[in-house]
């Protein structure tokens, strides 16, 4: 047996032990692959702790010449101009204690093997030191902490660990641990970040069609009912005006403000109007009562159509919700394999049909046009309520839930929002198992600690679910507002008979494009009391 086949039989035996090279790097390890032709001297815990200096020429294809800086220290080089076993016959002629070559394909930056170009058993023999192969992202981490150093008259330092099977093993599962969630965190931030641009257009192309409307109509209400009543532009543009306005209307509602006479307004016996803060305020400057900080609405006493139906709602962003019903996978989605839902057994395909449509093509779009406003107004809440069990087999369902067979498991596909109107993570979502929002959750809880007298609703009405949330909150107090485009109801329900309803409940019947106007109504600065020409 020759002196060479000795060598390479010592090395098969030695590396039967598979220990595996890292570096520490930003107090992290990283795997370098091990050149087996270097590995005779290594063993597991025999750690290489020394300075770090750059090879000159870099890629090591000829003697080094820096080699008096090299002595005991690991070397760095390059790929390129020579097989791997001469870069590190050069650094070990030149007293280096390890080699490091770095990839330099940038094309695959976390590439790293080890060519010995045929040499194995010659090398293993000649070679002395460890020599690993380093990515191509990682060496240029290194070597900017490199230049750092050197910029700051310093010495760099690196550690090299031999690790077991096992410890290897553990340490290869934490980075790869590490690099889902830093992976993970990438894609949610784009999401976010694309999502916010995408917010950011919409509400341009918004305001936009809104300026286009507004030029074509001169003269036209800013609410849903023809006025010739002053319109106030306003905007609370500090903390203290916002909580100062939010505790002026509440006290407003309870009646704890003394409310001026040239605030009324007379309404003709027989006629329904509704109107908002957009549309009610004094139009003079010239009154001794204005004041820039206070937008008062006085006279809020019931003027009725029947006598018992309060006609005058005054509201404001700031005490303002937008409510989304059960606007999910297990309602929204036509023929889902996942999960399935038919808005009514015995109604026909063609009305199947239609049901989904009005969901796709106009309810949803509605509502993104009706989230962008509301989120771009400052103060103004966004809650959604969603159908979904706490457990997985649905067994804390309501009886009425059991009963129509309506079942969404706990975090499954049924229960996730549409992603065209999905909430941001400032929004509340509310889960429940019941028909009605304010018996099933505590949402009337909820808003009243955000401040909130005036919901406005839209949604897909699973068992009458929105005409009993808006029976309830009506009970309760609060002042309602229903988007006619942005609701569907159960097939079967004629939707211009059940807005007549929600009216004669003392709901206000909007468009979605009147609210959105009366939002842009308070959105200028300074407070303005403007005159509709």
């Amino acid at each position: 047996m020759t002196k060479i086949d000795a060598a390479a039989s010592v090395l098969e035996e030695e590396t039967r032990g598979m220990f595996w090279p890292f570096i520490e790097i930003d107090n992290q390890l990283s795997y370098c692959p091990l050149a087996d032709f270097g590995a005779l001297h290594v063993r597991e815990g025999k750690d290489i702790y020394a300075k770090a200096v750059v090879a000159q020429p870099l890629t090591g294809h000829i003697k080094l010449f820096n080699a008096a800086q090299v002595t005991g220290k690991i070397v760095l080089m390059e790929r390129g101009k020579c097989d791997f076993v001469t870069k590190v016959l050069h650094a070990q002629a030149a007293g280096a204690v390890a080699v490091i070559v770095t990839n330099s394909d940038a094309g695959d930056p976390n590439a790293a093997f080890v060519m010995d170009a045929g040499t194995r058993r010659s090398a293993a023999a000649a070679v002395q030191i460890p020599a690993m192969m380093l990515s191509s992202a990682k060496a240029s981490v290194v070597f900017d902490q490199i230049r750092s150093c050197y910029l700051d008259r310093r010495e760099f330092a690196l550690t090299i660990k031999f690790l077991g099977v096992q410890a290897a093993a553990l340490v290869l599962e934490t980075i790869e641990t590490s690099a889902k969630q830093k992976q993970q965190h990438e894609l949610e931030e784009q999401r976010r970040n694309d999502l916010e641009k995408q917010q950011l257009e919409a509400s341009r192309q918004l305001r936009s069609r809104l300026g286009q409307q507004a030029n074509g109509s001169s003269g036209s209400s800013t609410v849903s009912t023809p006025s010739s009543t002053p319109r106030a532009a306003w905007s609370a543009s500090s903390k203290t005006r916002r909580k100062h306005t939010k505790r002026l209307f509440q006290e407003s509602s309870n009646g704890s403000i003394p409310r001026s006479s040239s605030f009324s307004r007379n309404i003709e016996p027989g006629t329904y109007e509704t109107s908002s803060l957009a549309s009610s305020c004094s139009s003079s400057h010239s009154s001794s009562n204005y004041s820039p900080s206070l937008c008062y609405l006085g006279n809020n006493q019931a003027t009725t159509r029947t006598g018992s139906i309060s006609v005058t709602n005054h509201w404001c962003p700031m005490t303002t919700a937008l409510l989304i019903l059960d606007v999910q996978n297990y309602f929204a989605l036509h023929e889902n394999e996942t999960c399935v839902f038919e808005p009514q057994s015995d109604s026909s395909q063609a009305n199947r049909l239609e049901y989904y449509k009005r969901i796709n093509s106009v309810m949803v779009p509605t509502i993104q046009d009706v989230l962008l406003a509301s989120r771009a107004s400052e103060g103004m809440e966004v809650v959604y309520s969603i159908v979904e069990s706490a457990t997985q087999d649905g067994r804390d369902r309501s009886r009425a839930h059991k009963h129509a067979g309506i079942h969404v498991a706990k975090s499954g596909f049924g229960a996730k929002i549409l992603t065209r109107v999905t909430p941001t993570d400032n929004d509340i979502v509310i889960p429940r198992t019941g028909i009605n929002i304010f018996e099933a959750t505590n949402v009337d809880y909820t808003l009243r600690n955000l401040g909130v007298s005036h919901l406005v609703v839209v949604g897909i009405s699973t068992l009458s679910s929105i005409h009993v949330c808006i029976q309830s909150a009506l009970d309760k107090g609060y002042q309602m507002t229903v988007l006619r485009e942005g609701v569907t109801l159960e097939q079967g329900t004629s939707l211009p008979e059940w807005l007549e309803t929600m009216e004669q409940l003392g709901c206000q019947v909007q468009s979605a494009s009147a609210f959105v106007r009366d939002l842009h109504s308070f959105s200028a600065e300074p407070f303005l009391v403007e005159l509709d020409r």
